[in-house]
């Protein structure tokens, strides 16, 4: 099987490094901007608009006008890559429209958010340092090795620092398969008071593992930076250290929760061979949620620690049995499968069947892992689509 993973590393350069690197990311802003701009006049005088290919014919012609002549100190294929995000941008927007989804039209970039730029080809890395065409070789901080052959390269700001992503691939033989031994079975309920409830072994080991908060815990220092902010006069250099502040604070916040699920996944892998969770909506969750309930589902960070967690099952070999979303794994007793309504308010589960007692996201583990335990055993290898009826698929 061929592997795809990004490499992330972050760099140390020179001043003069770092105002290449703002000069690039607006080039290729500029080029991004100027494409939208064209396709709106042209779609709204026409009906048609120019495609990525007679977009692209006019970034040599630019070079020779005067006022664009500056693009001649950019790598071509820097601009290019952003009418390729364009055009990328336009193609989801038509998708999504097509399929009856939030369309979300192509905006205007702004400065100073999420400035980056990309390399296709061309670039180098020798020890801990890369070759990046036109600027030259940048030290960064190599913390692991890269595998695989470079795709492309993508440099982009964090705050006031710099970061470089090599996209990489190279092909692996298929891991040989765990055995299906329940010893080895984990059920995880996600949840906001604590980040998850699991239940493992045959014995139905119970662990609460604390959600971090990350963002909440830093929450009145981002309210009292972003009335600095405000404060301050447009366009002036004081709001611009105060806009670095802030946006400084918000990539700690995201690198420590990045930090936190890298772990917390890696360890169960470690630990564990089968995985029964339930399938999660977020997007959906997020959208129809209250905003304190949407901010908290944000926080957790729950996509990123279940997109960590499938990729790191299918690179070892490990079993993921994923629930559908209507799976009742709350009302469900793990006991004696009586099933009751369980409103969010309630967080234990009493069952008037048998009389047991259990947290509410301790029994809804333990039903995870019953129910994905009951399905490997009951087709084994050869279950490839997962069970349509009780709304499971396996991995």
């Amino acid at each position: 099987m061929i592997l795809k993973r990004a490499f992330k590393f972050k760099l140390k350069p020179t001043a003069w490094q770092s105002e290449m690197f703002l000069q690039f990311a607006g080039a290729r802003r500029y080029v991004f901007n100027r494409g939208l701009d064209q396709r709106q006049k042209a779609f709204e005088a026409t009906g048609k608009s120019p495609s990525y290919f007679e977009q692209n014919k006019e970034l040599t012609g630019l070079k020779e006008i005067e006022e664009t002549s500056w693009m001649s100190e950019i790598h071509s294929q820097v601009l290019q890559q952003g009418l390729k995000d364009l055009d990328r941008a336009f193609r989801n927007f038509f998708r999504r429209v097509t399929k009856g989804e939030k369309p979300g039209y192509p905006k205007f970039k702004k400065k100073g958010i999420s400035e980056s730029f990309r390399f296709p080809q061309g670039v180098k890395v020798e020890n801990a340092q890369a070759y990046l065409p036109k600027i030259g070789w940048v030290k960064f901080r190599k913390s692991r090795e890269i595998r695989g052959e470079i795709n492309e390269t993508t440099v982009v700001q964090e705050g006031a620092d710099w970061y470089i992503s090599f996209s990489c691939q190279w092909e692996k033989s298929f891991p040989k398969k765990a055995p299906i031994d329940e010893e080895r079975a984990v059920g995880i309920d996600m949840g906001l008071e604590r980040f998850a409830t699991t239940a493992s072994g045959k014995e139905n080991r119970a662990e609460e593992i604390e959600n971090p908060k990350f963002l909440r815990k830093r929450l009145s220092h981002l309210r009292y930076l972003g009335k600095q902010l405000s404060k301050k006069t447009a366009k002036g250099k004081n709001r611009l250290k105060a806009r670095c502040k802030l946006s400084k604070l918000h990539a700690n916040i995201k690198n420590l929760r990045n930090d936190f699920v890298q772990q917390l996944s890696t360890k169960m892998i470690k630990n564990h061979d089968i995985f029964c969770i339930e399938s999660l909506n977020i997007s959906r969750l997020l959208e129809n949620s209250p905003r304190g309930l949407s901010r908290a589902i944000a926080d957790a960070g729950w996509r990123n620690f279940l997109h960590c967690l499938k990729y790191k099952i299918e690179e070892n070999g490990k079993h993921l049995v994923e629930m559908d979303k209507y799976f009742p794994s709350s009302q469900i007793c793990a006991s004696c499968d009586y099933r009751q309504k369980m409103p969010l308010c309630i967080r234990e589960y009493n069952c008037p069947n048998c009389g047991i007692k259990n947290g509410r996201d301790y029994n809804s583990a333990i039903v995870l892992k019953a129910a994905g335990m009951s399905v490997l055993k009951a087709c084994g290898a050869a279950l490839v689509g997962g069970s349509v009826e009780a709304g499971i698929s396996r991995l």
